[in-house]
């Protein structure tokens, strides 16, 4: 197929959509089929996908898998940046380049110009505004654009290393007015229109650039302002959606928003409570969202609306021109909670089909009379998209698969599948008996600061107060993966074509706040505690058949024990087939407080100047110099004494200092300490070497540092001790 012959590819993309859930009411459905034109234009003239499922949650995870192909345990990232981390956090992952490739890598490699517009959340790929620290904007807060600020963007091409070109930013994410979908989503049209007129144009006159096929992204915002319920509600004055005639009716309530999580992973009723402190002082947002249920589901279903012109002005634009095939794509990044199954919010700590189920349509316009059809039962997976588009396409995967993989040191083959023959055939053999595997570790509120949005805002991330520190989700495991499979027959005796999600909750040493040692297990008003010992699987296990609103957990039912052993057994081969492991591993990053955190316990002024004036006629037993040198992934073991006093009765145990000052050279370095003593257990700590003139800045730290003291409670045995050489 020549380069004229081949098709144009169209992806379009929203934010924070899920599709339509089961319990939707009839004049809800009426409303989509009047109001959201836009999207009845991809069902009416395509194939949609029923029951099609993000790879991954949230934002940032999922977004490279769906332009990767890969899962995140491969491409590397896993961590959402916003209410807990910042785009620097220590913990936060973005996709490095020239390890993974993206479709847009896959496209170019054809032959292909690819285009990108519009939230792209993949990389930090925002230019800095020298004058001010921050993004670049490219727009005002009413959407007046900055053209000199849009071609600083055009001129860097920020995108161009991870394949593709055109991209304006900066990211539409967070509170400001100017980055809310209601405001970007119409820049993002109008440019994407233009750079569509402007090609066709080309086209038709026979430019050579222009005759070749494009593969386009445009990467919608809405209905992500959803997140930002607490801001409009606190303050009206800044809501920026105004009643309309085409407003959703009221939005009934979830049939699940009272549900009992109790029979559920534990990570989700903590995350119900913790959720709130993401913002700000946790009881005062969450009266927000309790006092305006009924405004906040009608706001998410006015937010599709808001973004369905947009998105039909792009497809019109697509559309209007005849020159050659179009291949198009409908989908979102993940779906929304909206208060559903006890009372949770967005999409973290779970894998229900509010959170994970989106909506994907695809449309083979020009040639010929345009498929149409529902996929209802085959389940299909975001890294399906590459192979798909690969197909349709007409392009050959094998041989762009040898021309891709010697330039990226991430290059593993695909675990997605063509789903081209389902747009012949919805029910082609070989999807049958299909799995789906989709995983998250996002630990979202787990960043550096533990500061709340309120608490950057104002200006308090350093060292938040305690009432704006956000709570992590106390003592629970954070990691979810699942499948979704239709089962027959074949596979389970008893069960005759039912599609079944099985969901397990579990621990992970390599992604703990300090990976392998020790893990975050509270930030609560009693300050910060950790544990070491992992917490036991949990699990879930849904019929969606005959359960579709996921309810009833019967992962523990005798009545469907060989349905969850299948299950079971079916995860452990998906994951294998799913994860391959990378040629090179990226261990998980310490997680590292702002040193105004790490003050610990501050002594009386009149100390602190007895303190260093002991020190500067070197009496006093004070090591402020740091360890200059790089000792990340290397261990240390500290070794104390069990004593607590001498025969005489007089205290003695460990100076503190002796203890305190390598510990945190060392930890400070990159290094994971342990602590060891001949016993095992406690490890005295002379009292005297604490107080206030004697003690160090290291022992002040230590007085305020859970985790070590932790350490000195619970010390390693020395005949335990497995020194590695």
């Amino acid at each position: 197929m020549s380069s004229t012959d081949k098709p144009d590819v169209i992806i379009f993309m929203t934010d924070e959509e899920r599709a339509i859930p089961p319990y939707e009411t009839p004049e809800v459905l009426e409303w989509r089929d009047k109001a959201l034109t836009g999207r009845n234009w991809f069902r009416d003239n395509g194939v949609s996908f029923n029951r099609h499922y993000t790879g991954s949650l949230a934002c940032v995870p999922s977004r490279p898998t769906l332009f990767t192909g890969q899962f995140p345990d491969v491409h590397g990232v896993t961590q959402t940046d916003g209410l807990g981390k910042d785009a620097y956090d220590t913990r936060m992952r973005w996709l490095p380049p020239r390890e993974v490739p993206t479709l847009g890598h896959w496209f170019r490699a054809a032959g292909y110009d690819t285009h990108y517009d519009g939230k792209w959340h993949i990389s930090h790929a925002d230019l800095i505004d020298e004058s001010t620290g921050q993004p670049l904007a490219t727009n005002t807060s009413d959407g007046t654009i900055i053209q000199d600020a849009v071609e600083q963007y055009l001129e860097v091409n920020p995108l161009n290393e991870y394949g593709f070109s055109g991209w304006v930013g900066p990211e539409p994410h967070g509170g400001l007015l100017g980055n809310s979908g209601i405001i970007r989503d119409p820049l993002i049209a109008d440019r994407t229109v233009n750079w569509l007129e402007d090609r066709y144009r080309r086209r038709n006159q026979g430019d050579s650039d222009a005759v070749k096929p494009f593969l386009l992204v445009v990467s919608f915002v809405n209905p992500h302002d959803i997140v930002l319920l607490p801001l409009y509600m606190r303050r009206p004055e800044n809501n920026p959606y105004f009643p309309c005639d085409l407003d959703p009716p009221e939005i009934p309530i979830p049939p699940t928003r009272y549900e009992d999580l109790s029979s559920k992973p534990a990570a989700q009723v903590a995350y119900k409570h913790s959720y709130y402190s993401g913002y700000g002082i946790q009881r005062a947002v969450q009266r927000i969202y309790e006092n305006n249920e009924q405004e906040y589901r009608n706001l998410y279903y006015r937010m599709h609306l808001e973004v369905d012109n947009p998105l039909d002005m792009v497809r019109k634009a697509v559309t209007d021109d005849t020159s050659r095939e179009k291949i198009i794509f409908r989908t979102s990044d993940h779906g929304d909670l909206l208060g559903a199954h006890g009372g949770l919010h967005q999409k973290w700590f779970n894998l229900y089909d509010e959170s994970t189920r989106v909506p994907f349509e695809i449309v083979k316009y020009g040639n010929e009379e345009p498929r149409r059809g529902v996929i209802e039962s085959v389940p299909t997976s975001h890294v399906d998209l590459i192979p798909t588009a690969l197909a349709l396409a007409g392009l050959d995967q094998q041989a762009l698969e040898k021309q891709l993989a010697p330039e990226f040191t991430e290059f593993h083959p695909l675990p997605g599948k063509d789903l081209s023959p389902l747009l012949e055939d919805p029910n082609a053999e070989e999807f049958r008996n299909r799995a789906v595997y989709f995983m998250t570790r996002d630990n979202m509120l787990e960043g550096d600061t533990l500061a709340s949005a309120m608490a950057r805002g104002l200006g308090q991330a350093e060292k938040p107060p305690r009432p704006l520190k956000i709570q992590v989700l106390p003592h629970v495991s954070t990691n979810f993966e699942g499948i979704v499979v239709n089962i027959t027959s074949n596979e389970v005796p008893e069960i005759t074509n039912s599609i079944w999600k099985i969901t397990r909750a579990h621990d992970d040493p390599e992604t703990w706040t300090i990976p392998n040692s020790a893990n975050l297990s509270s930030s609560g008003p009693m300050g910060e505690t950790y544990r070491t010992d992992s917490i036991p699987d949990q699990w879930e296990l849904y019929d969606l058949t005959n359960d579709p609103i996921e309810s009833l957990n019967l992962w523990n039912e005798p009545k469907v024990k060989e349905v969850f052993n299948y299950m079971k057994q079916r995860l452990n081969q998906e994951r294998l087939y799913s994860l391959p492991k990378r040629n090179n591993p990226w261990p998980y990053a310490k997680r590292k407080p702002p040193e105004a955190q790490l003050a610990g316990k501050t002594p009386p002024a009149l100390a602190r100047g007895l303190r260093a004036l002991l020190r500067k006629v070197g009496m006093h037993p004070e090591d402020t110099q740091k360890l200059n040198i790089d000792m990340i992934g290397k261990r240390a073991l500290i070794v104390c004494t069990n004593a607590a006093r001498l025969g005489n009765g007089k205290p003695t145990g460990v100076f503190a200092s002796e203890m305190t000052v390598p510990y945190y050279i060392w930890t400070d370095a990159g290094m994971e300490v342990d602590l060891a003593s001949p016993l095992g257990g406690v490890i005295p700590v002379d009292p005297q070497s604490y107080r206030p003139v004697i003690r160090t800045t290291h022992d002040d730290r230590a007085l305020g540092d859970a985790l070590l003291q932790k350490k000195l409670s619970e010390s390693l045995s020395i005949e335990d001790v497995d020194v590695d050489n």
